[in-house]
């Protein structure tokens, strides 16, 4: 009798397990799928003004006010009407970085974090203290990236 019981709780352990693992997958796709890496050693670079010569740096303005700074291996480039090209190497660059650090989402602090392609490569850099997600079309070589607006409705 104990050991039927046994075996029916295994089978019943066995069963739940793979429910899990299946309910879990796509939650664990999605997650991987926003393209972006945390890293707090980036974080810092940012802070302390050390970027990547072999970058190209954008900003995301709206109304003249910088919310985030992208850099992008050479070869990549950006879509999206609200980033702007800033040359990594101008006091303008520091002060939007600056401002970016500055100025974060209430509630949030500001994070680095890198931008991976299909392969899992780093090709590029996220700074904000906004949560985003970023998708590389490794085709056309650009980078999309999506911005949890929900910031706009406060």
């Amino acid at each position: 009798m104990i050991t039927r019981n046994i075996r029916s709780l295994k089978t019943v352990m066995v069963a739940a397990a793979f429910l899990v693992a299946g309910f879990a997958m796509p939650v664990l796709s999605r997650a991987s799928i926003d393209g972006l890496q945390i890293s707090k050693e980036l974080t810092q670079d940012y802070d302390t003004h050390h970027f990547n010569s072999g970058y190209h740096y954008y900003a995301w303005m709206d109304a003249g006010s910088p919310y985030a700074i992208v850099g992008l291996e050479k070869g990549y480039r950006i879509i999206g009407p609200y980033w702007k090209r800033v040359n990594p190497d101008s006091p303008r660059f520091a002060s939007l970085v600056n401002l970016v650090e500055e100025s974060p989402l209430e509630g949030s602090s500001t994070y680095g974090a890198y931008i991976l392609d299909s392969q899992n490569r780093k090709i590029g850099t996220w700074y904000s203290s906004y949560m985003a997600g970023a998708a590389v079309n490794d085709r056309t070589r650009t980078v999309s990236i999506s911005l949890d607006h929900d910031w706009l409705l406060n």
